[in-house]
């Protein structure tokens, strides 16, 4: 118990610009590093959803016209923004691919979805995790605005390893009328959820908004999906029970395993993946007109 608790400490602790005060409206911009093809930049906002700042990391490519895509990635339960440039060092990679010219240039976004509660993302008691107004509204809007990209649905994608696959599946499903494509690598899956069926079931308990386990807010067709996970990695039968659920459904996607485990190593492996599915080929055709 002491140890999870020390975990948890570190896992919210709040670095120094974190601190700083931030009105309501406020948004607070620094470039935090520069690569050949792509700037870092830090964006802070303040959440209504979370009463408190919040930030994202935004890898902005260098383009003579400003980019006009974006892929929301998110990190896992432990983790920080900062960790998946430091460990799977998404900025080196996804430099090197545009570099290389094997994706579009999009502005990958990875935002601060810490909470201090798990229980409080995954259970019948909160039925509406305010994880989904936090990506989909406030980060999401605040990248619309920022960088001038129109909710159009082929011009967003979303994506995660572990509770950022959860959360972006979740999102998924309740926001398909935003995002064009989803990703969920090393997963975790609520047995009860719907994904993307004619008609809603019952939407079960309600949170003090009216919204349930099943609320969609911004309907539309089932995105592209693309489902990864290590033969290792302890929810492995969850993603390939997911992955089963979908084939009986019906529901196309690309599903994609080999060695490894809940690690930075087999995430490593897979990232240029998972990039390509949600960047490779042709620009969008909202993007040509």
């Amino acid at each position: 118990m002491a140890t999870l608790l020390l975990a948890a400490c570190s896992r919210m602790h709040k670095e120094p610009f974190e601190k700083a005060p931030l009105s309501p409206g406020q948004i607070e911009v620094v470039r935090l590093s520069e690569r050949a093809n792509l700037v870092v930049e830090r964006i802070r906002f303040w959440s209504h959803e979370m009463n408190e700042p919040r930030f994202f990391l935004a890898l902005v490519p260098k383009t003579k016209v400003a980019p006009s895509e974006v892929l929301i990635l998110n990190h896992g339960w432990w983790d920080r923004p900062e960790y998946l440039l430091q460990y799977l060092k998404v900025d080196e990679v996804y430099d090197e691919m545009l570099g290389r010219g094997e994706v579009r240039p999009a502005i990958v976004i990875l935002p601060d979805v810490r909470f201090n509660s798990f229980y409080r993302q995954y259970s019948d008691r909160f039925p509406y995790p305010n994880y989904l107004t936090l990506v989909a509204e406030e980060v999401a809007g605040t990248v619309s605005r920022h960088y001038a990209i129109p909710f159009e649905r082929q011009r967003w994608a979303i994506g995660g390893f572990s509770f950022g696959g959860y959360l972006s599946l979740d999102v998924g499903r309740r926001y398909a009328g935003r995002f064009a494509s989803v990703s969920i690598v090393s997963g975790l899956v609520d047995d009860q959820w719907s994904f993307w069926p004619s008609q809603s079931p019952p939407p079960g308990a309600l949170d003090s908004q009216g919204r349930g386990k099943h609320t969609i807010v911004v309907p539309g067709p089932v995105p592209r999906l693309f489902l990864a996970c290590g033969t290792d990695d302890r929810l492995f039968t969850t993603m390939r029970d997911l992955h089963q659920k979908l084939t009986e459904l019906g529901i196309p996607h690309e599903w994609s395993t080999g060695p490894g485990g809940h690690t930075w190593k087999y995430w490593s492996s897979v990232l240029p993946q998972m990039l390509k599915f949600h960047l490779a080929g042709e620009r969008s055709q909202v993007e040509a007109k």
